[in-house]
């Protein structure tokens, strides 16, 4: 027997029994004549208590693998910042698993080394406890995901890793054919059409723990390849699926973290946009846009005129805003296409802004009223054409006081739906699909798809918590003349179709059911419930934002005997 008892588990109860235990010396601290050695394995740490002489003898050092045999007593001094705190083991018996090299960072929660460091060494970073708790919580959400879709009757059914391309978003990763020379699979970016092939099937109800891949620019939550819990079902409306999602999602939060989410609002797309200034927006607080033009058009400032005006009030800043900080404020506007911004401070009981000058005491005063201004309050005021733009770059702003205001609390969660999104968006001489060619369109609005198809809203819904989005879904076309139609209003010929959703299209003639599903992204839960802002903190074995993995160095080039078979030249760059 290489152990009988875990580092973690050790209590005042095991007092008085020998234990053989196994892990990595994760601290030394010689005091003369008594050596303390702190032991770690994925289940916590214990302190070990050996003599000086064994401790030469063995010549320990930090992360060597080790089993020791020993005798649980009572600590002299209880460390209540450890579970296992309050006992420790006297060592009679070291056997050395394997000596470590001098790491090149410390392994520990708290590190200052880069992330690439860490990553080039994952294996080592990976016996940080944060990380293993990160890993270890996303198993209980795999866990928690799967028992609660059985028992609501789906079935487990794995669909293909090699695939046809087809549009979905992003760029395919694609995978050459030896057997058939000069053509290519691609990786799934979703499990889409098989999923939807599968209701064709008649098999009613299916899940998958789906991997995934997108070839595009990443971010701090995004990586090349991710997982997703993917889900679609027969003979359902949308309520159906939202109620499936809802209680999927709190039975995730009460098994993981023994949380209990409230029940998800639902908010219309255009209704998330006018209000948050965002279509994932953020329920922690509240801190809404309001629509300003029927009161700020009444004066004579040339750029608010005849557009749309739209503010947003930051509680008891005003004395706080700085020259510096309406320069930043006013460079991070314009990443969502708003010339600027005004700022207007109510104190004293006055309302003063450099645009006063412009506007009348009865419009300030107006203004103060419908706000419901308070001494030191601030209000950021921005006008435009759109009202999608004014809102948009408000709502960034709204995210950034959110958290200097400290209103975004990592340990409450506020979930929500967006529902009713737009079909398509106009693309120069286009349009696109909001989210996919497959969604289906509201029957209330099939009578704008000929005279104004951006008019159309879809049975589309996305799942969001803390101004995170978790999911997209949609109930999906089953009539394969409305998906020829879609297909159509995207710009895609005959041929297009044929060659790209072939197969696909064939399956409509065969009695489709109605049907729809949705998706919830893996990685995200599980940054949410772990409180951190960066992807790689909860993927085993992460790309870097160059889409690379330090460790294993790849990608990488191939030998060209590799290429030769496959029928591949690469193009060098000029």
């Amino acid at each position: 027997m290489l152990r009988n008892k875990k580092c973690g588990e050790l209590r005042k109860e095991n007092i008085g029994q020998e234990v053989i235990l196994t892990g990595w010396v994760s601290k030394i601290r010689n005091f003369g004549s008594l050596v303390f050695v702190d032991l770690r394995d994925r289940y916590g740490l214990v302190q070990l208590k050996l003599s000086t002489s064994d401790y030469k003898n063995y010549n320990l050092k930090n992360e060597d693998c080790i089993q020791v045999t020993g005798n649980v007593v009572l600590r002299s001094d209880i460390n209540k910042n450890i579970p296992t705190g309050e006992i420790e083991v006297e060592v009679t018996k070291i056997v050395i698993f394997a000596h470590s090299n001098l790491t090149p960072f410390i392994i520990a929660d708290k590190t200052d080394a880069l992330e690439d460091t860490r990553l080039k060494t994952r294996y080592l970073d990976l016996r940080r406890p944060i990380l293993q708790h990160n890993l270890i919580l996303r198993h209980k959400i795999l866990k928690a995901s799967r028992d609660f879709l059985e028992n609501e009757d789906f079935l487990e059914i794995e669909t293909p890793t090699l695939v046809k391309s087809t549009p979905e978003g992003a760029r395919d990763y694609l995978v050459p054919s030896r057997i058939k020379p000069g053509q290519f699979y691609a990786l799934p970016q979703s499990p889409q059409i098989y999923k939807q092939l599968l209701m064709i099937s008649g098999m009613d109800r299916y899940y998958q723990i789906a991997r995934c891949y997108r070839d595009e620019d990443l971010r701090a939550d995004r990586q090349p390849e991710f997982t997703q819990v993917d889900v679609e079902m027969s003979f359902v409306e949308r309520e159906d699926v939202l109620n499936v999602i809802e209680n999927l999602v709190k039975y995730i939060w009460k098994q993981t973290i023994n949380y209990d989410l409230k029940d998800f609002v639902r908010i219309p797309y255009l209704e998330a946009i006018d209000k948050y200034g965002s279509d994932k927006p953020d329920l922690r607080y509240d801190m809404q846009l309001v629509n300003l033009t029927s009161i700020l058009s009444n004066g004579s400032f040339e750029a608010f005129k005849n557009k749309v005006i739209k503010g947003i009030v930051i509680k008891n800043y005003a004395s706080k805003i700085t020259r510096k900080l309406m320069d930043k404020d006013n460079e991070l506007v314009k990443k969502y296409k708003l010339h600027g911004v005004s700022f207007f401070k109510y104190e004293n009981k006055e309302l003063t802004s450099s645009l006063n000058k412009f506007y009348s005491k009865e419009v300030l005063d107006q203004l103060v009223s419908y706000l419901n201004l308070e001494d030191n309050d601030l209000l950021i005021v921005a006008a435009n054409e759109s009202n999608h733009v004014v809102s948009v770059g408000l709502g960034a702003l709204r995210c950034q006081y959110a958290k200097v205001l400290n209103l975004t609390d990592p340990n409450v969660f506020a979930p929500c739906f967006v529902i009713d999104w737009p079909l398509f968006e106009k693309s120069e001489d286009h349009y696109e699909s909001l989210s996919n060619p497959f969604t289906r369109p509201r029957d209330e609005d099939l009578k704008y798809l000929d005279s104004d198809p951006c008019k159309v809203l879809s049975y589309a819904y996305d799942t969001v918590i803390n101004g995170m989005e978790l999911s997209s879904g949609a109930l999906r076309i089953y009539d394969g003349s409305m998906q020829q139609k879609i297909f159509e209003l995207l710009g895609l010929t005959n041929d297009d179709i044929k060659n790209r959703f072939g197969f696909f299209v064939d399956a409509f003639n065969y009695g489709t059911p109605p049907h729809g599903g949705f998706a919830l992204g893996v990685e995200r839960m599980a940054m949410l419930l772990c409180k951190t802002d960066n992807v790689r903190d909860v993927v085993a074995f992460p790309k870097n934002l160059q889409a690379s993995d330090p460790m294993a160095e790849c990608p990488s080039k191939v030998p060209n005997e590799n290429l030769d078979i496959l029928g591949i030249q690469i193009k060098e760059s000029e």
